[in-house]
């Protein structure tokens, strides 16, 4: 298997099946057909998402399904690397848009790189989000380095992994919900490997459903929980770090 795909899933009945078509079809294109898997993580949805996880698996046959009772977006992502049989790890979220550029190119260099990120915030034309949502990703990432060092622009959002360097370190990672993406990538950079960034175009295909009080007081508490956690994590070495620009992708 060349690529698996982990897709957390969190009541997306509306896009889940028209996303998936999405995907599958650049996926084939670019792949190969039997090349590549999706790896569900469903993450205890209320609606009928997992009724039509079921339909999709009878589709794309390849595929597997990891069932949680209770909403955890970290466990999601780190039980689906653990489970995938791909030797490159793709994750991204059911409402991220396809872009072509970000895919050809990280597929072209996924040899090259440990992980690849598809940052929303290294390009600022390209990210559509509004402006409280683009003001609190920055004060997180003010936050990161300061706190961390990091000298990435963005930690959450579409990655593309090489599983034999990355699954170690995943299963290393102990934080949960919306911080395991930051854990793994802090911990990718203090760990000598090979990290490439570069910008990917940003437009929610849905609003925002998390209550951004809540989701703000918990995002600082649990960056304290990390604060804790990466004192054990020192840098190996050199930083093999490099961002690349739109026009290199071209």
């Amino acid at each position: 298997m060349k690529l698996s795909i982990v897709l957390p899933v969190f009541n997306e009945e509306e896009i889940l099946e028209a996303s998936c078509e999405e995907f599958s079809q650049n996926f084939n294109e670019i792949v190969g057909v039997n090349n590549w898997q999706f790896v569900f993580s469903e993450n205890g949805s209320s609606d009928n998402s997992p009724l039509i996880i079921n339909k999709l698996l009878n589709i794309y046959t390849n595929s597997i399904c990891l069932n949680f009772d209770k909403s955890d977006y970290g466990r999601a992502l780190k039980e689906g690397i653990a489970a995938s049989q791909g030797e490159s790890i793709l994750i991204m979220n059911v409402d991220h848009l396809w872009d072509s550029n970000f895919f050809n190119w990280a597929w072209d260099n996924r040899i090259a790189y440990d992980l690849i990120l598809g940052s929303k915030r290294s390009d600022p034309t390209l990210n559509q989000q509004d402006g409280y949502r683009k003001l609190l990703s920055s004060g997180l990432n003010i936050l990161l380095q300061y706190l961390f060092d990091s000298v990435v622009a963005d930690t959450h959002g579409t990655k593309l992994l090489k599983a034999s360097v990355i699954k170690p370190i995943s299963n290393e990672c102990v934080m949960r919900r919306g911080q395991f993406d930051t854990e793994l990538t802090l911990r990718v950079l203090r760990g000598q490997c090979w990290i490439a960034e570069i910008p990917i175009p940003y437009l929610e295909k849905r609003k925002a459903r998390n209550f951004m009080f809540k989701k703000i007081l918990q995002n600082v508490i649990d960056i304290f929980i990390l604060k804790r956690v990466m004192k054990e994590v020192k840098y190996k070495g050199t930083l093999y770090y490099r961002r690349f620009c739109s026009e290199d992708l071209k």
